[in-house]
């Protein structure tokens, strides 16, 4: 398989990679999806403990109507609350609730088992390879994203 063919596995993999892991995740977690799930985690790992949606859009790399889009349901399920700023009039804060980290503590578990059989044969010279190529492809959505030339 030649360098080009290799670059088209790696990124098809990867998307695949993605729908079987939400897929799998969905089918582990009671009462959310894998993005729910994750979307919180992601803001329960922020420094302000009350992050404005656009801080939360920032933070995960999505946009903030998809963020917002994802928030609403869990708000509606208790998870969070979602209100408007003291220190800006048009900013929402979000703020996960006493629900989420009850949740976060009951299905602990069930990420560590996850995480275990995902990585289950992996050594460290590949988990620390991929590790850097993961990195290497996030730095280059980045660029791409902040309007560098797609075809140098």
């Amino acid at each position: 398989m030649g360098n080009v063919q290799q670059q088209q596995y790696v990124f098809g993999s990867i998307l695949l990679l993605a729908n079987k892991l939400q897929i799998t995740g969905d089918k582990l977690f009671d009462d959310l999806t894998l993005k729910q799930w994750f979307l919180m985690i992601m803001i329960f790992n922020m420094e302000n403990k009350s992050p404005a949606i656009n801080e939360i859009s920032e933070f995960t790399g999505t946009t903030r109507q998809n963020v917002k889009k994802m928030l609403l349901p869990l708000e509606s399920k208790g998870y969070l609350t979602i209100h408007k700023s003291n220190s800006d009039a048009r900013a929402l804060n979000v703020q996960l609730t006493k629900k989420s980290f009850d949740y976060f503590s009951q299905n602990e578990k069930y990420g560590e088992e996850l995480t275990k059989k995902l990585f289950k044969d992996i050594n460290n010279d590949d988990l620390t390879a991929t590790t850097r190529v993961l990195e290497k492809l996030m730095d280059n959505c980045i660029h791409i994203k902040k309007g560098e030339e797609l075809y140098e």
